[in-house]
């Protein structure tokens, strides 16, 4: 009986990935827990402001590669799986040498952080672009294993938690092990022998001609968020009350996991040939579900800062709940986006986005003046909400579907979920 359930959970394609994104909300909280406690604020701050500095370089110097590949396996039929792994090994040596000459000229400089975003920048770029591919092919691997990671990064954490008393060193020591973890597992889920890899800039043009808009786009939405972080940094705000803000914005992200595990699976099911019905169902069950939890949130959300995180991080709730106004707003974007991308309407995500970046840099260098982290948050907020209600619009004069499609739960839909549900 229990051989058969399991069977027919995976079988689903989107119920497997939230499964395994509501497990990985539960895993990612007792991660978060271990990971602030053994911190603390000033140290979380910095890990905050490296972390965030690499997912921008990594989103410049993917080229936008790995935006392309569904595109070109929905108008292929095929994936270009081996042509495509064999491109990425060959852009991970070159960056890998890159990196290590950076690297020696900031360690001699004396600039630590600096060095080890050079060093992890390489990883990073193969860990994206190689699980991007194994989302579109078989996206139930991918996020299965995105699970292991945050077991081993919490088993990880409780060792050191044990041992050690936390200090810049063993700071970075996570960062490092964390980012070559990834990468390990990444290759792991190609399931393709290293012996038959061949490291090979050949064939790498299309994917780089293609993927530039993307690229630049994706830079746009990483700076939807991340770029308040670094400004805080920039601007003068100290370590400790950056690691307050993030923990808020982490929360706040947290909130549209299964948002990102459905449009995972559409964006595979939109290769495959899937239309927009596909995705007005999708957008509509992610927004009422992520509405549910921001209210949860709201109510929960201060007593349970104070208990697992500890009072020093009272100023995370505040920062949580501007985020989470603007989360509903980013369902659409997140759907949107991907029938965009499938579908090669590529220049409209990028001018979508930049409206919202430079909504952002503008908001946050007034807002951080007069608000401190508070001011970053709503934001971030406002730049989030005019994001998604600019796909919004998009989607809806494009396609000529009624904005309720997109908004409102049909009868269909709760007699799909009460079958489901029964089954």
């Amino acid at each position: 009986m229990k051989k058969h359930f399991f069977k027919k959970i995976t079988n689903n394609a989107y119920s497997f990935s939230v499964l395994t994104r509501v497990l990985s909300v539960l895993i990612g909280f007792v991660y978060t827990v271990v990971y602030t406690r053994y911190l603390g604020k000033e140290l979380r701050g910095t890990a905050s402001v490296i972390n965030n500095y690499v997912e921008l370089a990594t989103l410049f110097l993917c080229l936008g590669m790995h935006q392309a590949y569904p595109y070109f396996k929905k108008k292929t039929g095929v994936g270009p799986y081996h042509e495509y792994i064999n491109n990425i090994l060959a852009a991970f040596l070159g960056y890998a040498g890159i990196a290590a000459a950076f690297a020696a000229f900031f360690w001699f400089r004396h600039a630590a952080s600096a060095c080890v975003v050079a060093v992890l920048i390489p990883a990073s770029i193969a860990a994206k672009e190689l699980n991007y591919a194994v989302m579109i092919e078989n996206p139930k691997v991918r996020n299965a294993t995105q699970i292991g990671l945050e077991i081993f990064d919490i088993l990880f954490l409780a060792a050191l938690f044990l041992l050690t008393k936390a200090n810049y060193f063993y700071c970075i020591l996570f960062l490092l092990v964390r980012g070559a973890a990834s990468l390990i597992l990444a290759i792991q889920n190609l399931h393709v022998p290293l012996k038959t890899m061949r490291p090979t800039f050949h064939g790498i043009g299309k994917y780089v001609a293609y993927g530039f808009v993307p690229m630049l786009t994706l830079i746009l939405m990483e700076i939807n968020y991340k770029v308040d972080i670094l400004m805080l940094e920039w601007m003068g705000i100290t370590k400790a009350d950056i690691g307050i803000y993030s923990l808020g914005v982490m929360l706040g992200q947290k909130l549209w996991l299964i948002s990102d595990a459905l449009r995972d699976i559409l964006t595979s099911k939109l290769a495959g040939g899937r239309t927009k019905e596909e995705v007005c169902r999708i957008t509509r069950l992610s927004l009422w579900v992520t509405f549910a939890f921001v209210v949860g949130m709201a109510a929960l959300g201060r007593p349970l800062i104070r208990f697992f995180y500890g009072a020093e991080f009272n100023g995370a709730y505040t920062v949580f709940l501007n985020i989470s106004l603007g989360v509903l707003g980013m369902v659409f974007y997140k759907m949107i986006y991907a029938f965009n991308v499938v579908n090669g309407h590529k220049n409209v995500n990028f001018a979508l986005l930049f409206t919202a970046a430079v909504i952002n840099v503008v908001l946050n260098f007034f807002f951080i003046r007069r608000w401190s982290i508070n001011g970053a948050a709503i934001a971030s907020t406002v730049s989030y909400t005019v994001c998604g209600l600019s796909f919004l619009i998009y989607f809806v004069c494009k396609t000529k579907t009624p904005p309720r499609d997109l908004l409102l739960i049909k009868k269909q839909d709760v007699t799909e979920l009460i079958h489901f549900i029964r089954k």
